[in-house]
């Protein structure tokens, strides 16, 4: 094809047709032109084909990333649940006389199930990879991605929080076994001397007493923090996750 062009180009020069050349040779400089272009265009839709085939691979990732989250979350709320219920029978046992060791140890049994400081945990690789490596622009509807980047920073936020709530429990904790020593500790002691139950535990059955005193606020903070937990977070993000799932199930 470039030989029949250049014959005819020479031959044009030979018979000294100077204007039909210029027209020939602008000719062929669209066609270069469209050519390109042409090209281009392949390339683009090359590209725009191959971004989309990756949107969705990243999208399904996403999806199952996301369906793991809502699992745990769903957990989450039913241990929420469950600490929230023990920490009501704990306070309400709490103002009951204890008569025994063993009725003290019962209590303390209770306190056991909701005295709980786990961290946020999600499944954020996909989105964490997507960040790092560019990639979020793959996502070409903007209130998916808009939602997506709010789903997971709702999450950053709430693991501070629930870290920071952690933290402060445990301190409260500390504070409570130094002033009222549990039952566990106090059945050790009372297998090695003659002191009666009255002098080991008398704290459970003085509602005016220090030890009462924190061991209450304690059984308040850990009761407020797993209903925080749950109505403020999990419940929350186990919506966002349902939401975000339905829709990228759409997309497929």
């Amino acid at each position: 094809m470039i030989n029949f062009f250049r014959k005819i180009r020479q031959q044009l020069l030979t018979e000294n047709k100077f204007s039909k050349y210029m027209l020939y040779a602008m000719g062929e400089i669209v066609l270069v032109v469209i050519g390109i272009l042409i090209a281009l265009q392949v390339n683009n839709w090359n590209e725009g084909r191959q971004e989309r085939v990756d949107e969705l691979k990243y999208l399904s990732r996403l999806r199952e990333d996301l369906k793991v989250d809502n699992a745990y979350f769903k957990m989450r709320i039913d241990e929420a649940n469950r600490y929230t219920d023990a920490c009501i029978e704990f306070r309400d046992k709490l103002f009951v006389k204890q008569q025994s060791l063993e009725e003290a140890i019962a209590l303390w049994d209770i306190f056991r199930v909701f005295n709980e400081s786990e961290m946020l945990t999600i499944q954020n690789s996909t989105y964490s990879e997507m960040l790092n490596a560019g990639k979020m622009d793959l996502i070409t509807d903007p209130e998916l991605k808009s939602l997506i980047i709010k789903y997971y920073r709702e999450c950053e936020e709430a693991s501070n929080h629930i870290t920071e709530f952690n933290a402060y429990t445990v301190d409260v904790l500390n504070v409570m076994h130094h002033n009222a020593p549990n039952a566990y500790e106090m059945e050790i002691l009372s297998e090695k001397t003659d002191v009666g139950f009255e002098e080991l535990f008398g704290y459970l059955n003085d509602p005016t007493s220090d030890a009462f005193g924190i061991i209450l606020y304690a059984s308040g903070i850990y009761l407020t923090k797993h209903a925080v937990f749950r109505d403020r977070y999990f419940e929350e993000l186990e919506k966002l996750s349902t939401d975000l799932i339905i829709r990228l199930e759409k997309m497929e």
